[in-house]
């Protein structure tokens, strides 16, 4: 399934018209690194954390079955996703999620299908030089959009596992200048259970996160989330 997997997000890669990519977040990368290490906090420690929305909502400009982005080096255009059924496996396109003016990146989600399971990646396409960032996944889905930091040195992303409730991976991704692309994303730290998971994460300042976590639990026969609040200072 995995090496099905790389070959899908290949063919996503030529279909997004990029001769540049790089992939972040193998886990075998992360086994090497820190833990992240958390502490329980207080509700209104994350309730007076920064939360500024820090992606812009851009509508990109559609040609026929196309979405165009334009980048320091030409107009990219990208197959717009069709989630129509009865198409079989293979690479079903891209969504587009908007933009992070900090880092001059656009969000995107590119989605294929092999062996009738659906998969996800989310990338960052460089507005400047075109390059493409793929954060992998632990799971099958994309990993949900980064948060990065207040002055955009560390992004801080998630994801919660889809058949194992109260389970999530946490990552950190470092933001440096580097070559040959303009900003090279690298593994930080990271963080994996199986007792809560992820609502939405904060930044408190420049190195230290705060997650509102939650756990699924029966009240009245009905599911409910019961909150509870971690924060951790990160590696610089």
């Amino acid at each position: 399934m995995k090496l099905i997997f790389i070959i899908l997000f290949s063919i996503s890669l030529v279909y997004g018209q990029s001769d540049k990519n790089l992939t972040v977040g193998y886990g075998d990368r992360y086994d090497s690194l820190p833990k992240i290490n958390f502490k329980t906090a207080a509700a209104e420690n994350y309730e007076k954390a920064f939360s500024a929305n820090t992606v812009v909502d851009i509508r990109p400009a559609v040609e026929k079955k196309n979405f165009v982005i334009p980048t320091g080096k030409g107009n990219l255009k990208f197959k717009k996703y069709d989630s129509s059924a009865g198409q079989g496996d293979g690479f079903r396109g891209w969504e587009y999620n908007g933009y992070f003016p900090q880092l001059k990146m656009h969000i995107l989600v590119s989605h294929s299908v092999a062996e009738s399971l659906g998969f996800s990646d989310l990338v960052l396409l460089d507005s400047i030089e075109g390059s493409q960032h793929r954060i992998a996944s632990v799971g099958d889905g994309a990993v949900e959009i980064p948060i990065p930091s207040p002055d955009a040195r560390f992004l801080a992303y998630y994801y919660n596992e889809v058949y194992a409730p109260n389970s999530c991976f946490i990552g950190i991704l470092d933001v440096r200048k580097g070559t040959p692309f303009r900003i090279r994303l690298s593994e930080n730290s990271s963080f994996q259970t199986e007792n809560w998971a992820v609502e939405n994460i904060r930044w408190i300042d420049q190195n230290t996160i705060i997650v509102k976590a939650y756990t699924l639990k029966k009240v009245d026969n009905e599911r409910s989330k019961q909150f509870t609040y971690y924060t951790a200072e990160l590696n610089n």
